[in-house]
């Protein structure tokens, strides 16, 4: 069970502000076993089998942090932060920048992060220790009222103190051009390119090289919102007969269609292709499809949404289609916005996943996903933040069953 807790205190004399505080890193996964899952001759007397739930912790640290930021007149246009993390064992600093030049109609952005991550006690795994670079300038310019340009450049650089098998230093750049076509009634079409290479010394049929293209839309149709997003992405890495090269088709929409004054219908689809240009054991052409139907309805500060949804898992292979599946559940959510004071939004999914043949390593189950996103302002500067997110497995049989969590909190003050 992941757990992310922290206290942090804070002093925001204007400009400048120190945070400083006290925190708790714990992951965790829970998982079943069995000494009669792979064995057959077993399964035939129940008396026999030994299921068994076992724990494996990764990481299990206290910390104390500081941070030091400085943003002159609170505008957001010039920010520095610099922060320290230490356990008993780590040792890590990151660094931050933020400047904004122009104005709404010629705008230019750059982004500096930094990162240094070391052990002082004892002996430091393979990748554990590492140092991170990365930015990216971004310029903007309004053609017309309702046209806006744009041109991203980043880059990044990833050193270990010590590599070992699929643990390489590497580098990457890219680049990135886009229009925004925003009309008098708020409708959006956004077009973006680029393209991305990745340098990796150790290792050259690692490098590769990345174009990718979206196209979307966000607006109003007969009274409806519509949110549409189509993407696709070409990866060619420098390895012989096309091996791992592979072309990513996504499509994702939504609409929300009003049929009362409070209530609502919202038809979701999306749809993902994975084409492999030399398919082998390990890489398959596959196609993930998916939709639903929610009904919902909206107050004041509150919206609801319940309804079914379904996904469809298929997958081309030489051998049995272990992998394809078809997924159904009931999807329910719950938000809720209350001025600055309250923000909440939760998510329930109840569902099964039924497999097309009967695997060896895995069986059809039964699920419940939920995962929450909060935050409080208990009184005055006191601020309480929350991210949860569960799992719940219960396979045909027992020894597949698996439990996930995931909790990350936090309590501000700021004076």
């Amino acid at each position: 069970m992941p757990v992310f807790a922290g206290i942090t205190a804070r002093s925001d004399p204007g400009d400048f502000s120190i945070r400083f505080g006290l925190g708790y890193d714990f992951v965790s996964q829970e998982y079943f076993t069995s000494s009669s899952r792979y064995d057959t001759s077993l399964t035939a007397d129940p008396d026999l089998t030994d299921v068994a739930l076992l724990s494996k912790d990764y990481l299990d640290d206290k910390k104390g942090l500081v941070y030091l930021k400085i943003d002159p007149k609170a505008e957001g246009r010039y920010i520095f932060e610099a922060g320290w993390e230490q356990t008993p064992e780590m040792l890590r600093a990151v660094g931050w920048g933020h400047i904004v030049l122009g104005n709404h109609r010629n705008r230019l952005e750059t982004d500096l992060n930094f990162e240094i991550k070391d052990r002082y006690n004892g002996e430091p795994d393979a990748g554990e220790e590492l140092s991170i670079v990365k930015g990216k300038v971004r310029y903007a310019k309004k053609l017309s009222e309702t046209i806006e340009s744009s041109i991203r450049i980043y880059a990044e650089n990833v050193a270990f103190d010590s590599t070992g098998s699929f643990i390489y230093d590497y580098s990457r750049v890219g680049s990135e051009a886009g229009f925004n076509i925003l009309s008098r009634g708020f409708n959006s079409v956004f077009f973006s390119a680029g393209i991305e290479k990745r340098n990796v010394p150790d290792s050259g049929l690692l490098d590769y090289t990345l174009v990718r293209a979206n196209l979307g839309y966000f607006g109003l149709v007969a009274e409806s919102r519509i949110s549409v997003d189509l993407t696709a992405e070409n990866k060619d890495f420098n390895s012989p007969d096309n091996q791992n090269d592979y072309l990513l088709t996504t499509l994702y929409g939504d609409l929300k269609i009003p049929a009362d004054p409070n209530y609502f219908l919202k038809p979701l689809l999306s749809l993902e292709y994975f084409n492999f240009k030399n398919d082998d054991y390990v890489n398959d052409d596959y196609v993930l499809a998916g939709g639903g139907l929610l009904l919902g309805r909206d107050y004041d500060r509150l919206s609801i949404a319940v309804g079914p949804k379904i996904e469809l898992h298929s997958i081309a292979t030489d051998f049995d289609d272990d992998d394809d599946y078809l997924e159904y559940l009931i999807f329910g959510s719950i938000d809720l916005l209350y001025s600055d004071r309250i923000l909440c939004l939760f998510e329930n999914q109840i569902g099964r996943r039924g497999y097309k043949n009967d695997p060896l390593y895995y069986s059809d189950f039964t699920f419940d996903r939920i995962s929450l996103i909060g935050s409080f302002k208990i009184a005055g500067a006191l601020n309480f933040d929350l991210l949860l997110s569960a799992e719940w497995e219960w396979h045909e049989i027992e020894a597949d069953d698996n439990r996930f969590y995931l909790l990350s909190s936090g309590l501000n003050y700021t004076f």
